[in-house]
Protein backbone atom coordinates (compact mmCIF):
# COMPACT_ATOMS: atom_id res chain seq x y z
CA UNK A 1 0.00 0.00 0.00
CA UNK A 2 1.51 3.04 -1.00
CA UNK A 3 0.46 7.05 0.14
CA UNK A 4 1.02 9.51 -1.52
CA UNK A 5 2.92 12.70 0.03
CA UNK A 6 0.25 15.17 -0.59
CA UNK A 7 -2.08 13.15 2.29
CA UNK A 8 -2.81 14.70 5.64
CA UNK A 9 0.52 14.20 7.32
CA UNK A 10 -0.95 13.45 10.76
CA UNK A 11 -3.16 11.21 9.75
CA UNK A 12 -1.76 7.65 9.99
CA UNK A 13 0.71 6.97 7.94
CA UNK A 14 1.93 3.48 8.66
CA UNK A 15 2.98 2.57 5.47
CA UNK A 16 3.67 -1.27 5.41
CA UNK A 17 4.88 -3.27 2.87
CA UNK A 18 2.01 -6.08 2.68
CA UNK A 19 4.28 -9.51 2.17
CA UNK A 20 6.49 -8.28 5.01
CA UNK A 21 5.86 -5.24 7.28
CA UNK A 22 8.78 -3.17 5.94
CA UNK A 23 7.46 0.66 6.42
CA UNK A 24 8.40 2.82 3.83
CA UNK A 25 9.07 6.49 3.61
CA UNK A 26 6.03 8.68 2.82
CA UNK A 27 7.86 11.04 0.72
CA UNK A 28 10.52 9.11 -0.84
CA UNK A 29 7.87 5.79 -1.19
CA UNK A 30 10.83 3.43 -2.54
CA UNK A 31 13.12 3.52 1.01
CA UNK A 32 12.45 1.49 3.36
CA UNK A 33 12.68 2.73 7.00
CA UNK A 34 12.21 2.05 10.39
CA UNK A 35 12.48 5.61 11.26
CA UNK A 36 8.94 7.94 12.43
CA UNK A 37 8.05 10.70 13.80
CA UNK A 38 7.88 11.49 17.27
CA UNK A 39 4.99 14.38 16.88
CA UNK A 40 2.79 12.49 13.84
CA UNK A 41 4.12 8.90 14.03
CA UNK A 42 4.72 9.04 10.36
CA UNK A 43 7.52 6.67 8.62
CA UNK A 44 10.34 9.00 7.58
CA UNK A 45 13.94 8.12 6.11
CA UNK A 46 17.11 9.78 7.17
CA UNK A 47 16.90 12.45 4.31
CA UNK A 48 13.41 13.76 5.64
CA UNK A 49 14.33 13.75 8.94
CA UNK A 50 14.96 16.56 11.46
CA UNK A 51 17.03 16.41 14.37
CA UNK A 52 14.92 18.04 17.11
CA UNK A 53 16.14 18.59 20.88
CA UNK A 54 13.02 16.03 21.78
CA UNK A 55 14.18 13.19 18.73
CA UNK A 56 13.65 12.86 14.82
CA UNK A 57 10.49 14.87 13.39
CA UNK A 58 9.64 15.53 10.13
CA UNK A 59 9.83 18.12 8.06
CA UNK A 60 6.46 18.97 8.03
CA UNK A 61 6.17 18.77 12.09
CA UNK A 62 9.41 20.98 12.28
CA UNK A 63 7.83 23.82 9.57
CA UNK A 64 4.56 23.95 11.89
CA UNK A 65 6.33 24.19 15.28
CA UNK A 66 8.96 27.12 13.41
CA UNK A 67 5.27 29.11 12.39
CA UNK A 68 4.23 28.91 16.35
CA UNK A 69 7.22 29.95 17.38
CA UNK A 70 8.11 33.30 15.33
CA UNK A 71 5.37 35.83 15.97
CA UNK A 72 7.44 38.78 14.56
CA UNK A 73 5.72 41.81 12.54
CA UNK A 74 7.25 43.35 9.30
CA UNK A 75 8.15 46.36 11.21
CA UNK A 76 9.89 44.37 14.08
CA UNK A 77 13.20 44.44 12.69
CA UNK A 78 13.26 48.34 11.69
CA UNK A 79 12.50 48.73 15.58
CA UNK A 80 15.07 46.82 16.60
CA UNK A 81 17.74 47.66 14.43
CA UNK A 82 16.68 51.23 15.88
CA UNK A 83 17.12 50.91 19.52
CA UNK A 84 20.15 48.79 18.85
CA UNK A 85 21.43 51.84 16.46
CA UNK A 86 20.63 54.53 19.44
CA UNK A 87 21.56 52.74 22.77
CA UNK A 88 24.32 51.34 20.76
CA UNK A 89 25.64 54.80 19.95
CA UNK A 90 24.80 56.24 23.05
CA UNK A 91 26.81 53.19 25.28
CA UNK A 92 30.08 54.37 22.29
CA UNK A 93 29.75 57.53 23.54
CA UNK A 94 29.72 57.10 27.59
CA UNK A 95 32.04 54.71 27.10
CA UNK A 96 34.69 57.47 24.74
CA UNK A 97 33.52 59.88 27.46
CA UNK A 98 34.87 57.73 30.52
CA UNK A 99 38.32 56.88 28.73
CA UNK A 100 38.10 53.73 30.29
CA UNK A 101 40.84 52.95 27.04
CA UNK A 102 43.66 55.41 28.21
CA UNK A 103 43.66 52.68 31.18
CA UNK A 104 45.48 50.14 29.24
CA UNK A 105 44.85 46.27 30.14
CA UNK A 106 42.58 47.16 32.64
CA UNK A 107 40.65 49.86 30.18
CA UNK A 108 40.60 46.51 27.81
CA UNK A 109 39.31 43.75 30.86
CA UNK A 110 36.30 46.95 31.21
CA UNK A 111 35.70 47.16 27.83
CA UNK A 112 35.35 43.32 27.72
CA UNK A 113 33.11 42.78 30.80
CA UNK A 114 30.98 45.93 30.52
CA UNK A 115 29.98 45.38 26.89
CA UNK A 116 28.74 42.04 26.85
CA UNK A 117 26.29 43.00 29.85
CA UNK A 118 25.44 46.44 28.03
CA UNK A 119 24.67 44.20 24.68
CA UNK A 120 22.71 41.73 26.83
CA UNK A 121 20.85 45.07 28.17
CA UNK A 122 20.28 46.42 24.74
CA UNK A 123 19.04 42.99 23.35
CA UNK A 124 16.80 43.06 25.85
CA UNK A 125 15.18 46.51 24.98
CA UNK A 126 14.78 45.85 21.87
CA UNK A 127 13.36 42.67 22.76
CA UNK A 128 10.68 44.03 24.57
CA UNK A 129 10.13 47.54 22.07
CA UNK A 130 8.27 44.86 19.44
CA UNK A 131 5.82 43.24 22.15
CA UNK A 132 8.95 40.23 23.09
CA UNK A 133 7.22 38.89 19.81
CA UNK A 134 10.15 36.94 18.09
CA UNK A 135 11.24 37.05 14.62
CA UNK A 136 13.61 34.69 12.88
CA UNK A 137 16.22 37.22 12.40
CA UNK A 138 15.67 39.73 15.64
CA UNK A 139 19.32 38.87 16.62
CA UNK A 140 20.76 40.36 12.97
CA UNK A 141 18.63 43.44 13.46
CA UNK A 142 19.57 44.69 17.03
CA UNK A 143 23.21 43.41 16.02
CA UNK A 144 23.59 45.86 12.92
CA UNK A 145 21.47 48.35 14.51
CA UNK A 146 24.29 48.58 17.52
CA UNK A 147 27.42 47.88 15.23
CA UNK A 148 26.29 51.09 12.79
CA UNK A 149 25.58 53.18 15.53
CA UNK A 150 28.66 52.17 17.38
CA UNK A 151 30.64 52.71 14.42
CA UNK A 152 29.40 56.14 13.93
CA UNK A 153 30.10 56.91 17.74
CA UNK A 154 33.69 55.31 17.25
CA UNK A 155 34.39 57.55 14.31
CA UNK A 156 33.77 61.22 16.18
CA UNK A 157 35.64 59.95 19.26
CA UNK A 158 38.68 58.09 17.23
CA UNK A 159 39.23 54.17 17.33
CA UNK A 160 41.06 52.86 19.79
CA UNK A 161 41.24 49.17 21.05
CA UNK A 162 39.25 49.91 24.31
CA UNK A 163 36.15 50.98 22.77
CA UNK A 164 36.88 48.62 19.51
CA UNK A 165 36.53 45.68 22.33
CA UNK A 166 33.34 47.22 23.90
CA UNK A 167 31.79 47.61 20.42
CA UNK A 168 32.03 43.98 19.42
CA UNK A 169 31.18 42.53 22.89
CA UNK A 170 28.07 44.13 22.97
CA UNK A 171 27.20 42.70 19.89
CA UNK A 172 27.91 39.47 20.72
CA UNK A 173 26.22 40.23 23.96
CA UNK A 174 23.03 41.17 22.09
CA UNK A 175 23.01 38.73 19.88
CA UNK A 176 23.99 36.12 22.63
CA UNK A 177 20.71 37.28 24.16
CA UNK A 178 18.00 37.05 21.41
CA UNK A 179 19.00 33.74 19.59
CA UNK A 180 20.03 32.13 22.29
CA UNK A 181 19.24 33.90 25.35
CA UNK A 182 16.25 33.80 27.81
CA UNK A 183 13.32 34.94 25.85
Amino acid sequence: MKISSSENHLADKSNPSPDNGTLFCTVHTGVATSLRCNKCNRPMCTACAVRTPVGYRCKECVRGQREKFYTAQSLDPLLQAGVGFVLGGMAVTLFSLLRLGDLGFIGWLIAFWIGSTVGAFIGDMAHRVVGKRRGKYSYLAAGGGIAFGAVLSLFLFGLSLAPLIFVVMMVSGAVGRLRLGRH
